[in-house]
Parts: structure tokens; C-alpha cells; sequence
């Protein structure tokens, strides 16, 4: 049976860039099913707007879907452009910085910067999420200007 190479540092920074750019694909095409699948079993987000807008660790794919579930029954559209990926010399964490914009079932929309931290487990999957973020709320009349987007 022939041995398989170690992967180096690259693939390994390289997988976990591919598992981001998918994250955010299918979390906007708001296939939860699909989305949960990139995390590991025993996987943990800090999350800074739960109810009440207290940080909460979730931890585990069961609480995760239910909480995404729920968020994306609020939404009749999501995107993320100009998403920005930034691996670290530590193949194992990633640095990500997006602008969810979204159209929320109730009518209105909405765009936030975000910022996260993503670290990995051995196969790639997620398995720590560390989310920050500013709310900017839209409405008819405003205009969000973003540093560094066209």
C-alpha cells in the first residue's frame, strides 16, 4: 500500500481557503444542509448577536443548524461581495473580512462589515468561529459608502 506525503503547509492553507470561498456560497444560497457539512462535529462559534445581543458559544452541528436555520428563515435574499480571505502563517486559522447584504423577509435590507476567525481541524473542517461585526442598517434613502470597494 503506498504511503501518501504529509501535505504541506500550502495545501493545507489552500484546502481551508476552497472550504471559506464554499461556506460563503452556500450559506447565501441558504443551503444550511449543505453549509453544516463544512464543520467539524464538535465545532464552536462565538456569536455576538444571539437574542438580547449577549455573546454566546454555540457549539456542536445540531445547534448550529437550528441557529442558522432560523436566521435564514429571516431572509429572502443574501450575499456576501467583496469577501476577503487572508490565511495566516498558521495554516490552521484564517482571517476573513465580508459585507453581508441582505433582504429580510419582513421588506427592508441591511449591510454589515464583518470580520472573523476561523480555525480548522486536521481535515479541513471548521472548527472554531470567532465573529465580529458593525450593523449598518439601510433604508430607501441611505447610502453606505465602503472603504476600499467599488
Amino acid at each position: 500500500m503506498p504511503l501518501t506525503a504529509a501535505p504541506t503547509d500550502d495545501h493545507v492553507r489552500t484546502r481551508n481557503v476552497a472550504t471559506l470561498r464554499t461556506y460563503f456560497r452556500l450559506l447565501s444560497a441558504l443551503d444550511i444542509d449543505a453549509w453544516i457539512e463544512l464543520w467539524a462535529p464538535d465545532c464552536e462559534v462565538l456569536a455576538p448577536y444571539t437574542p438580547g445581543e449577549v455573546p454566546a458559544l454555540i457549539d456542536g452541528r445540531d445547534r448550529l443548524y437550528d441557529f442558522y436555520a432560523g436566521e435564514a428563515a429571516k431572509y429572502t435574499r443574501l450575499r456576501y461581495p467583496g469577501t476577503e480571505i487572508w490565511p495566516l502563517h498558521d495554516p490552521s486559522r484564517a482571517v476573513v473580512r465580508w459585507f453581508p447584504h441582505a433582504e429580510l423577509i419582513g421588506g427592508g435590507m441591511y449591510l454589515n462589515e464583518n470580520v472573523g476567525l476561523f480555525e480548522f481541524d486536521g481535515a479541513g473542517l471548521i472548527r472554531r468561529f470567532v465573529e465580529y461585526f458593525s450593523p449598518l442598517p439601510l433604508t430607501p434613502t441611505t447610502t453606505v459608502v465602503v472603504v476600499g470597494q467599488v
